[in-house]
């Protein structure tokens, strides 16, 4: 039977990243076939029994996909040194280690996929697929009309990276609590991105929410709940490029 350093046999099978791996390992919260290991260097067999933290570390052809209704002032990462509230919280009770594709902000509600599938989550996450995402804006203020269009005609973040949406509309305004609702559809995904694109056409957000990537939306998913991705869903993520693959050639 083939054998190879416990982290890298953690990191395949989409528990954590290597480097973590070896964190936990020397903290003494790994077991292999109930054994605790704390050597960096230990070699186990390909299909051993491995737990974190007394949790089960699945093979890796155990796959899991979730779609998950993240709730504000949530991190999107598995840890936090400061002891917030993160992802992890929320996915104590499935039978793998699953971790976030992508990002939003501390600060950002909404959709978002959880799996342990690394081959799917990279393939999502790369900017390449141009995989498409909508956001709904609560801004205050009445958002005119020339505003929305300049999401879609372009706007300049970051000193000088030129990026426009896809789609854009102002979805209601309230007059009583003078505040507009925008919703706008990106394929890009930089660092705060859609809020640097609001705040360069001139608008003031004060909330903001994903409600859809490609065909996924959070329907009457509760916030703080998830459901799992059906094959057919996680299949159509790859038709959805192989698609536009024939519409570029």
């Amino acid at each position: 039977m083939p054998q190879e350093r416990l982290q890298k046999i953690i990191a395949n099978r989409g528990a954590v990243s290597r480097r973590r791996a070896e964190t936990l390992i020397e903290l003494g919260r790994v077991k292999v076939d109930g054994k605790v290991i704390t050597e960096k260097g230990f070699k186990t067999n390909l299909d051993a029994f491995i737990e974190i933290d007394n949790r089960e570390v699945v093979k890796q052809n155990d796959k899991y996909y979730y779609l998950f209704n993240k709730p504000r002032f949530v991190l999107t990462t598995m840890y936090d040194p400061k002891g917030r509230k993160t992802v992890a919280d929320f996915f104590k009770d499935v039978p793998a280690r699953v971790y976030p594709v992508g990002r939003l902000d501390y600060d950002v509600s909404g959709l978002l996929i959880m799996t342990n599938d690394g081959d799917f989550a990279n393939f999502v996450m790369h900017p390449r697929y141009e995989f498409l995402k909508t956001y709904q804006a609560l801004c205050q203020g009445n958002v005119s009309p020339m505003a929305v269009k300049q999401l879609i005609k372009g706007v300049t973040i970051d000193e000088d990276y030129r990026t426009q949406a896809v789609s854009a509309k102002l979805l209601s305004y309230n007059p009583e609590t003078n505040q507009s609702v925008v919703e706008l559809t990106i394929a890009e995904g930089k660092k705060h991105h859609v809020k640097k694109m609001l705040e360069a056409a001139g608008m003031n957000l004060l909330k903001l929410k994903r409600t859809k990537v490609e065909f996924l939306t959070l329907d009457n998913l509760d916030l703080g709940h998830y459901r799992d991705l059906t094959p057919h869903e996680v299949k159509q993520f790859y038709g959805i490029y192989k698609a536009n693959r024939r519409k570029d050639d």
